[in-house]
């Protein structure tokens, strides 16, 4: 792959492995549990402790090993060395025996066709990065059991502008400036003493090689073609608050969004997914 994106990607995660973080912070399955981010202790509630999950893109592991502590047949896949094996490193250390972690590129029909297949198939913040992420959607998708539940992370063409502009601001006006560098990843993380994890995103949002944006509707035109039913996002995509995911969780049926609902909240989410990177998910089933 080299001179490829794909090549150009995994040199970058090589280097710098995503989400990095210092593995002191786990010092048992406990502490893994306590430091979950928020969406993943949702994501754990939203799905079956008897389910079979797979992590697309894991990097270093973190929601991975933690969707194991519950279930006994998690995997995450990735094609980074460096990710891998600190994802490696917090297994051994944790004694995570359900997680099953394996090098895997996603765009190669051959190893994809030869993983098993799995009740749940997750893919955040992955498909942006490859070369092709419509083939990249389509492959994942032999991952995926009949009427299994699938979610995927992209960022959105409209709610990606503010962090665009910071990243022009960053490697222009303030190339140099190390406050100014800081107050943007607080403006994404908060204020954190894990000096890798900052490094990690900062490295990530401001200095990846590759990353395309897409739209509700280009997401829909997926789904359609490769026979998957629409579920919800998240960010919603209706004109209220919608769902409480706290309550309802995150594979529930939704009306489909129209082209009015997509506009509107599309525009909505350069305001309000600003600190997310223009980040949102879709969640579908298998038909």
């Amino acid at each position: 792959m080299k001179g490829t994106i794909g090549g150009k990607v995994q040199k970058f995660y090589n280097e710098t492995p995503f989400p990095d973080y210092e593995l002191e912070r786990f010092e048992n399955k406990e502490q893994l549990r306590i430091l979950a981010y928020p969406f993943a202790e949702t994501l754990d509630r939203s799905i079956p402790k008897d389910a079979s999950i797979i992590d697309v893109g894991t990097g270093t592991g973190q929601l991975s090993a933690f969707l194991s502590l519950k279930r006994k047949n998690v995997w995450g896949i990735d094609f980074s060395d460096s990710s891998l094996k600190k994802a490696n490193a917090l297994k051994e250390k944790l004694k995570l025996d359900t997680l099953t972690l394996k090098k895997v590129n996603i765009l190669n029909d051959n190893e994809i066709e030869k993983l098993p297949k799995f009740d749940y198939v997750l893919c955040m913040g992955v498909l942006h990065h490859t070369g092709n992420p419509k083939k990249a959607f389509r492959n994942i998708l032999k991952l995926l059991k009949p009427n299994g539940k699938i979610a995927i992370g992209l960022y959105n063409k409209y709610g990606r502008i503010p962090l665009k502009i910071r990243i022009f601001l960053a490697k222009t006006i303030f190339r140099n400036n190390q406050k100014v560098k800081d107050y943007f990843i607080r403006l994404q993380i908060g204020e954190i003493k894990d000096k890798e994890r900052a490094r990690g995103w900062w490295n990530d949002q401001y200095e990846h090689p590759h990353e395309s944006t897409h739209t509700i509707g280009e997401v829909l035109d997926w789904f359609k073609k490769y026979n998957v039913k629409y579920l919800q996002t998240v960010p919603n995509t209706k004109f209220s608050n919608g769902t409480d995911l706290e309550c309802y969780g995150l594979f529930n049926k939704e009306r489909k969004p129209t082209i009015v609902h997509r506009a509107y909240n599309q525009l909505k989410w350069i305001y309000t997914t600003h600190k997310e990177g223009g980040y949102w998910i879709t969640m579908g089933e298998r038909k």
